[in-house]
């Protein structure tokens, strides 16, 4: 312990909506069941944009360090087994809600919540771990509990198809055969995700956009929606969709709320739900989890590989937010520490 410091840097937010400030605060100290690690980058996130503004589903007591994902080493290690296995290891880690989270030099979390890397795994890479291609894991898994009862082969649809999220999205639909629709909102966008071998775009600013997504969807059978936009784009999508569809919201990069016509769910046989990580994983029991994260280690250089668009100090903060907001499709901005 005589090497951690007694005082770190870390980003701080005072209040939902807050311009982010960075400060010296205390190192915290783990107790039972948790670590300190000692942070190596975390990137940022639409749902750490959410946490910014104040309109997220996890509520922190301000000020509070914002951050949902990252990785690091261990260097401190609470009461328990776990704890002291973990200690000494670099690992991904994701942010306690009850806790402070990444965007500090130091960090205290559950280590349950921590995964040791293996060794061809690079802690850039690591940081990006939870969050998008948890995500990407998840959808898939939800597509095939979704009952099938004509048996058709059935496509996905996806909003904010250009961003990295999406873009893991069409290579893990790619790798299992299942066709995806990707809608982007520009035309460069379009041309991204043709690099990349997407096989089927639809670009929102186009004039035909409704019409070209419902040709598509009816031609692919994609019955399974997954919205990142919400607002006016959810009534789109309805309309787009073929008799029976499930149509889950996990984003909402429109700040308008959603209004849809009764008679899309009255008629149809179309349901909409939410799609919160959080709750997914905890689904999950623990070695469904243990699963998961190695299957996730081992797509991180193949389907889940992130690209990343720029570095950034923690002193950088709100140059790397404005870099990220402007950017989102160039890849992930990473903070690092």
């Amino acid at each position: 312990m005589s090497s951690i410091p007694e005082n770190m840097k870390a980003v701080i937010l005072s209040e939902g909506g807050a311009k982010p400030q960075v400060a010296n605060i205390p190192v915290p100290q783990p107790g039972a069941g948790e670590v300190l690690v000692k942070m190596h980058a975390s990137p940022i996130n639409p749902s750490d944009l959410a946490f910014l503004e104040g309109g997220y589903g996890i509520e922190k007591k301000y000020p509070a360090v914002p951050g949902f994902e990252g990785s690091g080493t261990v260097v401190a290690a609470g009461k328990g087994v776990l704890p002291k296995l973990w200690m000494g290891k670099k690992v991904a880690c994701a942010a306690s809600p009850i806790y402070d989270g990444c965007w500090a030099e130091y960090m205290v979390t559950k280590a349950g919540m921590c995964v040791p890397l293996s060794k061809n795994i690079s802690l850039d890479q690591a940081s990006m771990m939870f969050v998008n291609p948890m995500t990407a894991l998840a959808f898939f898994d939800i597509y095939k509990k979704l009952p099938n009862p004509t048996k058709k082969h059935r496509g996905i649809i996806n909003t904010a198809g250009a961003s990295a999220l999406g873009r893991m999205v069409i290579k893990f639909g790619q790798k299992q055969g299942i066709p995806v629709i990707s809608v982007v909102r520009r035309e460069e966008q379009v041309e991204i995700l043709k690099a990349d071998g997407a096989e089927y775009i639809v670009d929102s600013s186009d004039p035909n956009f409704e019409t070209n997504l419902k040709k598509l969807a009816h031609q692919l059978n994609a019955t399974v929606i997954f919205d990142a936009v919400g607002g006016e784009m959810v009534q789109m999508l309805l309309d787009a969709a073929p008799k029976g569809s499930n149509l889950f919201i996990y984003g909402r990069l429109s700040a308008d709320a959603c209004e849809i016509s009764p008679g899309d769910l009255i008629f149809t046989g179309n349901q909409i739900r939410g799609f919160w990580l959080t709750c997914w994983l905890h689904s999950k029991s623990f070695l469904q989890s243990i699963m998961n994260t190695r299957k996730i280690q081992s797509l991180l250089g193949k389907e889940l590989g992130t690209t990343i668009h720029q570095k950034f100090s923690i002193e950088q903060i709100s140059e790397a937010l404005e870099i990220y907001q402007n950017n989102m499709s160039k890849g992930k901005v990473l903070i690092q520490f």
